[in-house]
């Protein structure tokens, strides 16, 4: 897990986990990570997304599968009502 800048630049990663998963043909599993505000705060900046990088490997062959996920942050609106 990483910072992109805004200008498309990805950061140190500041994350990274491993889990070993046996798949079977056709079917899915979810991993879940939480990463909290404390966590990924002090690396993203306003304009600044988190790139997740997720591989795996096929085990017979060899064949490595990769994908990128990434997530936009927004700053939530803040009402007060006095």
């Amino acid at each position: 897990l990483c910072a992109v800048r805004y200008t498309g630049v990805s950061a140190a990663a500041f994350r990274q986990e491993q889990h070993r998963r046996v798949v079977p043909p056709g079917q899915e599993e979810t991993v879940t990570m939480t990463v909290t505000y404390a966590e990924y705060g002090p690396h993203v900046g306003e304009q600044d997304a988190l790139k997740l990088t997720a591989a795996g490997a096929v085990e017979e062959t060899g064949q490595v599968v990769a994908k990128e996920l990434r997530v936009r942050l927004q700053v939530p609106e803040l009402t007060l009502t006095v």
